[in-house]
């Protein structure tokens, strides 16, 4: 019992480590450590990574937060739209197989990663304005990493990371601590909802939750200082590494679910489609 338990120490602080760099709450590593190691089916990986992130945002947005690298009122914009995506996005993941969800969020890695290799990861360097149309920005983000964040078992950060600085004018550490903010109204919604449906493995949200906090923290302090190129782009190359592998295992997963199916067809003298 204990080697299962410090590894999922280890792993939440992989994650957490993630989470504090980019931002992004550290589901991207949990979803496929959660699966991989600790072979979770892919919906579980996804509630429970929901349940862990929450933590891991709780941590490391202090940090952030002490270096004025929040915009607080957009946060609580984003998030509060985002708890009705969320249960969406939640919904909607039940009723997908798990081959294809796996597929879903490998093909969501490599989006990422193309985005931050080809576009420099330097903020904009506009002015972030309060108005109307601030406002009604900030909330159709807030829709979308809800609905992201349901789905997939993320924080929601992928999609706000990126959006602050494009759409909002945020430099990057104000854009990925704001985005931690969000997920700590985000990541709740979307584990309540994938709770109700079975899919937390509740035995190891604390493990994996004591090893965010402990390394998301040392992270997002050392973000502050270090070049965010150098971050940014080795993080994109493990993403892309990452979604390889995901998308190999549910193909793997697909055929051998579809080959009993076949062999059975074979038996009964029909040829196998």
């Amino acid at each position: 019992m204990k080697r299962p338990r410090v590894e999922a120490v280890l792993g939440g602080a992989v994650a957490g480590t993630a989470g504090g760099f980019f931002g992004v709450g550290g589901g991207i590593l949990l979803v496929p450590i959660l699966t991989a190691r600790f072979k979770l089916t892919q919906h579980q990986a996804h509630g429970t990574s929901l349940a862990v992130i929450g933590a891991t945002a709780l941590i490391s947005v202090v940090v952030y937060a002490l270096h004025g690298n929040v915009a607080w009122v957009t946060a609580a914009l984003v998030g509060l739209a985002s708890v009705f995506s969320a249960r969406w996005g939640a919904r909607l993941a039940t009723r997908t197989s798990p081959e294809i969800l796996a597929q879903a969020f490998a093909a969501l890695l490599v989006a990422v990663a193309v985005r931050l290799l080809f576009k420099a990861p330097q903020a904009l360097g506009h002015p972030h304005a309060v108005g109307l149309v601030t406002v009604g920005t900030d909330l159709a983000i807030g829709l979308l990493v809800g609905l992201l964040a349901g789905y997939m078992g993320v924080g929601g950060g992928l999609m706000a990371v990126p959006a602050f600085p494009l759409l909002l004018g945020m430099r990057q550490q104000s854009a990925q601590g704001t985005s931690l903010a969000v997920i700590l109204i985000t990541a709740p919604a979307g584990a309540l909802e994938h709770h109700r449906h079975g899919n937390v493995a509740t035995g190891l949200v604390l493990a994996f939750a004591a090893g965010a906090a402990i390394a998301g923290p040392a992270a997002s302090l050392l973000v502050q200082h270090l070049p965010q190129v150098i971050l940014t782009r080795a993080f994109a190359v493990f993403a892309l590494l990452n979604a390889a592998s995901i998308w190999i295992r549910a193909g793997r997963r697909r055929r051998s679910r579809s080959a009993p199916a076949q062999a059975g067809r074979g038996s009964s003298g029909q040829p196998p489609s």
